[in-house]
């Protein structure tokens, strides 16, 4: 059966990985359902497999999943800029291992002067994944490949997965039991993606409103934005959010 629509995926910039990809299911309003990659069965072409629907989880029930998404780290469309601070282009698809926990092993690269001239920047070229911008080694430019079957060796075609894919198709495992089928719509669209992430801001907000501090949350310098026990208010969100306490507040409060 289909379960629902890949909208986006969120990237941990420090691991290298896509640990969640963000889906809507038709049901959900006011929530964005997400899948850890661990819970994927399987990538295809078409779509991605998971067990059963039960591993779509709204996201404010994932504070990792929140954290991720509000550093706003994306690696498709792009831009790549040096170590030394010369922009060279912009990345177009992206490839992961699967089988290594979904760490990012390749980039498409479009250069700057020739869109239509696709290489790959293989993932030891890279220094950060940044939340507007890739920064990659000065020399990347002569490690470039042509073809992403040349990113590992030792690793076969059909373990390499593009980021985008074109249609939902349900899967059946070898006993003819259907799982619960993914499919991906073009996550390059830039309004559903800043409709994602005002999604998330919304529903962090209905969460948290009229909830209580488990424990009392400090900035930087000690001064206090709610102590526990306190209701959580949108004055008290905005000064979290301000002040980079927003994760620590999801994480911390009670009924």
């Amino acid at each position: 059966m289909e379960a629902g629509r890949v909208k986006d995926v969120i990237i941990n910039a420090d691991k290298g990985t896509i640990d969640f990809v963000t889906v809507d299911n038709g049901v959900q309003t006011l929530s964005a359902g997400v899948i850890s990659t661990s819970d994927i069965v399987g990538i295809g072409e078409y779509a991605l497999t998971i067990e059963n629907i039960g591993v779509i989880s709204d996201i404010d029930k994932v504070p990792e999943a929140v954290g991720l998404a509000q550093r706003g780290v994306k690696i498709k469309n792009t831009k790549v800029l040096t170590r030394k601070g010369r922009l060279i282009g912009s990345t177009g698809d992206f490839f992961v291992d699967e089988d290594k926990g979904c760490v990012i092993i390749g980039l498409e690269f479009l250069a700057g002067d020739d869109q239509e001239r696709i290489k790959i920047i293989q993932r030891k070229s890279v220094i950060t994944f940044g939340k507007n911008l890739i920064i990659v080694n000065d020399d990347v430019e002569s490690l470039l490949l042509d073809n992403p079957i040349n990113l590992e060796s030792s690793m076969a075609d059909a373990d390499l997965h593009r980021s985008s894919y074109d249609a939902a198709r349900p899967s059946a495992d070898k006993d003819g039991n259907q799982t619960a089928a993914v499919s991906s719509e073009n996550v390059s669209n830039t309004d559903e993606k800043a409709n994602v992430v005002g999604l998330f801001e919304q529903k962090q907000r209905q969460y948290l409103k009229g909830r209580k501090a488990s424990k009392t949350i400090t900035d930087g310098f000690g001064n206090v934005i709610i102590s526990e026990g306190m209701v959580i208010t949108d004055e008290i969100i905005d000064e979290a959010k301000n002040k980079g306490k927003l994760i620590e507040l999801i994480m911390n409060n009670k009924v």
